[in-house]
């Protein structure tokens, strides 16, 4: 499937699921993140990704922040439902489940904590996209995922049926100079985290980024793939250094994401809602410093208001 069966480009947050303090699933907040997110400019959403707390909901919780997210989305822009698991039974049923909710496409990474060979990987890949007719973005994490997808690898994966896209998050340049060489034509490549390469992959030609940032830095993380594509280096350069600098605060705190996202969310009026456990708000001290840092950094409640 060439990549021009899809139309998705641009800046595609991975949408946060808002939690209670009791750690129930805020659906009214969840409805708000979509919709804010859409109003501030995103090309696509994420739903149920790694941001999305994805893997510490049972399988109905998130079959429902799936139906909820591309219910809001209302078709605006591309939903992206995260369908990934170990198990490739699970992957393929959830997959199922978000095409028939509605999603126009699924995110899935290769199986995490199994030691699975390139081998295993190509296969469960392939088992997917022959159960299940839904356009796909394959993950590649490998800090989160023991399995590493090579160009070789992804070679592969592009000849098979419904593979259309790329979520590249390495954090390596070369692979994703490489990708864009060997499978551009073929796969729309996406980048995370963008705080570091998305200036510069989209204007080497790569099609895109996902990120959780946008949702507390707001309309700007977006427009970082416009003025890529503008070739607009006066201003893109500096706002990637911001991004950058956000991106540090985000993962450098005492907090752990994506509960750090949150904190900041929360901070600045946005429905971010609460974590849930074994990841925790930041309190006390770490999290008047966390404040102060954003209030540095220019994002402060009273800024985000306007």
């Amino acid at each position: 499937m060439s990549n021009h069966r899809v139309p998705w480009q641009g800046s595609f947050p991975a949408i946060v699921t808002p939690f209670t303090t009791d750690g129930e699933i805020d659906e009214a907040l969840l409805r708000a993140n979509v919709n804010l997110t859409i109003d501030e400019g995103a090309h696509g959403v994420v739903i149920c990704g790694h941001f999305g707390e994805a893997h510490l909901m049972n399988d109905a919780e998130r079959d429902r922040v799936i139906a909820v997210g591309v219910e809001e989305v209302a078709g605006r822009v591309p939903a992206i439902a995260g369908t990934g698991g170990i198990s490739t039974a699970e992957v393929i049923r959830r997959t199922k489940w978000a095409k028939e909710a509605g999603a126009d496409g699924a995110m899935i990474e290769a199986p995490y904590f199994m030691l699975t060979k390139p081998g295993d990987t190509i296969a469960h890949y392939a088992h997917i996209t022959d159960a299940v007719d839904l356009p796909i973005k394959v993950y590649n994490n490998p800090r989160r995922a023991t399995a590493k997808l090579t160009v070789e690898m992804f070679e592969t994966l592009a000849e098979m049926a419904n593979i259309v896209s790329i979520k590249e998050s390495s954090g390596d340049m070369e692979l994703v100079m490489h990708l864009i060489q060997q499978v551009g034509d073929r796969l729309r490549i996406f980048i995370g985290p963008a705080r570091k390469l998305g200036f510069a992959s989209i204007i080497m030609g790569a099609h895109g980024f996902v990120d959780g940032n946008p949702q507390f830095v707001g309309r700007r993380a977006h427009q970082l793939y416009d003025l890529a594509k503008a070739r607009d280096h006066e201003q893109g350069v500096p706002l990637q250094h911001f991004l950058m600098r956000c991106g540090q605060l985000i993962y450098e705190s005492a907090g752990t994401d994506p509960a750090t996202i949150k904190d900041a969310m929360r901070y600045l009026g946005r429905p971010g809602g609460w974590p849930r456990l074994p990841l925790r708000a930041m309190e006390g001290d770490d999290l008047a410093r966390f404040h102060a840092a954003l209030d540095a950094l220019g994002l402060t409640p009273a800024k985000a208001a306007e």
